[in-house]
């Protein structure tokens, strides 16, 4: 029975051999397929990885141009305000100047203004002196003239009284 007993052995033992090799066979494949998904994985991986450095690059292009944009806008802004306050800056220069020029001209007209005043009050005290000056010889030339009249009705009187006396 030994012998037997060897030859089930033999046959337990290439039937596990068999097992082995089919269940090695079968992990191979498995492996196979594991590796092939894997790297199809991988693949996909590369790709999307790839797409995302493309789209990264667009975006820090963008990204560079649009500070490009920013930057030349701001120094654009930044001349257009320095030359507004220079503008600005002439205006109220300007606007003080002839302010001072007018103000000046108010004053001197104001002196001439004060100066055509005296004058006239001085031309005033001229002419009421004239005019009471003026009165003063109607009053006296009045007074004359009644005199010369008082007279005249005087000597009238008597050449009347004479010359009815005498016709």
């Amino acid at each position: 029975m030994p012998p037997k007993a060897k030859g089930k052995k033999d046959v337990a033992a290439k039937l596990s051999d068999r097992e082995n090799l089919a269940r090695a066979e079968t992990e191979i494949l498995s492996l196979q397929r594991l590796l092939e998904l894997r790297s199809h994985e991988a693949v996909e991986a590369r790709r999307s990885e790839r797409l995302w450095r493309e789209r990264m690059e667009g975006f820090k292009a963008a990204y560079a141009k649009q500070e490009e944009d920013t930057s030349d806008i701001k120094a654009d802004m930044f001349r257009q305000y320095k030359t507004m306050q220079e503008q600005l800056m002439k205006k109220i220069d300007d606007a003080e100047q002839e302010n001072q020029v007018l103000r000046q001209a108010g004053e001197q007209k104001d002196k001439e203004i004060q100066q055509l005043k005296t004058d006239l009050r001085t031309v005033r005290k001229n002419c009421d002196a004239e005019v009471m000056e003026m009165q003063r010889k109607m009053e006296d030339m009045q007074v004359d003239f009644t005199q010369m009249l008082r007279d005249t009705l005087d000597s009238m009187h008597k050449r009347l009284a004479k010359s009815q006396g005498l016709v």
